[in-house]
Order: structure tokens, then sequence, then C-alpha cells
């Protein structure tokens, strides 16, 4: 009889190659290898998992039926529409809908911008945004992901078809940088929220504040809390740049048209540039001015050695021509017998 037990554990614990999925809730797991004891499934030959439009793999898993956790391990990806998520590890909670990623995150999202283009038409186009910190937290139901702790969020451009070493190579000059401890991203309403330290760097502005709200609908970030700001802008009525300097109880910023509106006991300080653009304007021209007259002078000198070579009477001295004498050298004369001298005088 303890032979037989012995041997229908044996049985229990062995590997299962006929099955190779298990249904957790409405998520379908599959794998190539699986074992399992006291409800408890091991998946060693890949792990892929699918439940509504969500795509899970990775190297290997665990999954729990009575905790209903599914703990996915070593080079873990999460397709979703829009949307790719990657770690070292990753569970999901079945019941909840809940995805936590641990070890690494990395949260990718392809998103479409509108801003005014030609005759008062919106353009749209698209970029990468591109989420790290140390844990990420998905919540399906609401369309919801939570970032904490050393959350840096860039944004890029983005080509249809791109390449690998194309997105590498254009991650190296993020349209914007976004440093902060949490952040909320709101899929459905497009809407972000960041938290705690918030630093936020563009090509013309560098902001910080307690905490900023990106509307993307409507093209608006809105920074309080401390707000500061420092923004570079043009000159009116030229192309010098200058600095302004913001203290504001909230300090709107629209990134498409590149202004700034500050709310709130604010507090501003203009630095205009230090006229480095019009002295260069001014050598500019300096030195173009030298150089029409070095080729003035130099066309002048070629005149005078023709005068001086084929002899011009004193009726064709050309102006401006310098006093002193000429030598008059007649066409067709070959032995120069009746040459003569013209003098050139102050008043030709």
């Amino acid at each position: 009889m303890k032979r037989f037990i012995l041997i229908l554990l044996l049985m229990s614990s062995s590997p299962v190659f006929a099955q190779t999925s298990v249904t957790a809730g409405d998520m379908v797991i599959t794998s190539k290898l699986m074992t399992f004891f006291k409800n408890v499934y091991v998946a060693r030959g890949g792990l892929t998992a699918e439940q509504k439009d969500s795509t899970l793999t990775a190297d290997r898993g665990i999954y729990d039926r009575d905790l209903e956790i599914v703990k996915a391990i070593d080079n873990v990806t999460v397709t979703q529409p829009g949307s790719v998520l990657t770690s070292d590890y990753l569970e999901a909670y079945v019941k909840e809908d809940r995805l936590l990623a641990r070890g690494n995150p990395k949260l990718v999202r392809i998103v479409e911008r509108a801003s005014p283009g030609e005759e008062g038409s919106m353009k749209v186009r698209k970029t990468r945004v591109i989420l790290t910190c140390n844990e990420i937290e998905a919540f399906n139901k609401e369309s919801r992901f939570l970032a904490k702790g050393d959350v840096r969020v860039i944004e890029v451009p983005y080509r249809d078809g791109e390449t690998e070493e194309e997105a590498a190579e254009n991650e190296k000059s993020p349209v914007s940088d976004i440093i902060c401890e949490t952040l909320e991203l709101f899929s459905n309403e497009d809407k972000a929220i960041a938290r705690n330290d918030v630093e936020i760097v563009t090509e013309t502005l560098r902001a910080t504040g307690d905490k900023a709200i990106y509307l993307n609908r409507e093209n608006r970030m809105i920074i309080v809390g401390r707000a500061h700001a420092f923004q570079t802008s043009k000159e009116a009525g030229s192309n010098a740049e200058q600095v302004s300097e913001l203290y504001a109880n909230k300090i709107i910023y629209y990134p498409d048209e590149d202004r700034t509106i500050a709310v709130g006991n604010v507090q501003a300080t203009v630095f205009p540039s230090s006229g480095g653009s019009s002295r260069d304007k001014d050598k500019n021209k300096d030195k173009k001015k030298k150089e029409k007259k070095k080729k003035e002078s130099g066309e002048d000198n070629e005149k005078q050695l023709e005068v001086k070579e084929a002899g011009i009477s004193n009726d064709e001295l050309p102006e401006n021509l310098p006093a002193g004498e000429y030598l008059k050298i007649n066409a067709g004369d070959d032995d120069y017998e009746d040459e003569e001298y013209i003098e050139a005088t102050e008043e030709d």
C-alpha cells in the first residue's frame, strides 16, 4: 500500500507532456515543459500567457492555482495595444487583473501628438515614450500604470518601421525628459501625473516642482508646488535668445507652442542676450566691406597697369587715375616713332 502511494506521488510531480496549457481565470498559460504538484504548476520550457488583448512571455514561470498568481521569470515581456512592458521578474494577479514588474522594468508606448500645421490645419506626429523605474504596477481594469522609485520618462521621435539602430540613436537626443519619484499614467485619458522632486527638461524649458500634470490631448503641462522654471525664447524683432526665470504657484507650459503662463505670486526675471549675435553680424558686415574695398583696389591697379601698357589718350584716361606720366602708343605703329608722353594731372 505504501509503495502504491509513493508511486502516485511520483506520478503527480512528473512532467506533463500531453497537456501543455493551463487555464487561470480568463488567462491561458502554455509551456513546452510543465510540471505540477499540489496545485502549483512550474513551466520550464518557456512560458506564454494570453489574456484578452494582452500577451505575456518569459523564459520560465510558476502558476499557483490556490493564490491565482502567475510568476514570470527572466526575459519577461508583456505586449498590449500601444505598449510593451519588459522586466526581469513579473507577478500577474489573475483575480485583480493586475501586474507587478520588478528588476529593470521598462515601459514603451507609442503616442500621437497633434500640433498646428500650415493654414490652421492640425498635424499629427508619432513619438515614442520610454518609462524606466524600480517598480511598475499595471492595473488593466483601470488602464492605469503606477511607476515608483527613480522614475524617468523620455520622449523621442518615432517612425513606423524604424530599425533598432535608429531607435537607439533617437534615444540619445530626447525631445523631453522627466524625472520624479512616482508617476501615474492613465492610458484612456491620455494623462500622466508626476509627483515628488519633479524635474522637466525640454529644448527650451527647465522646470522643477512638487507635482506635474501632463494632458496630452490639450497639449498642456501644469507644474504646481514651488514651481520654478527657466525658459529660453527669442527676443522680439530679432533672432537673439533671452532667458526668463519664473517663480509661481503654478506654471502652465504648452510644448507645441513653446509658450509658458505663470499663475499666482509670480516673480519673473528676464536675462537679455549679451548681444553676441549682433556683434557677429557687425563683424561680418565689416569683413564684407574690407573684401569689397580690397577687390575694388585690385581692379584699379589692373586698370592702371593696362593704361601704362596700352597707352590711353588723355581724353580716355579713367577716372581717379593717380597723377603721373603715361606713355601713349598709337595702334599699328610697330616702331613707336610717334610715341609721346601724356601727363595726368590732379584734375584728371
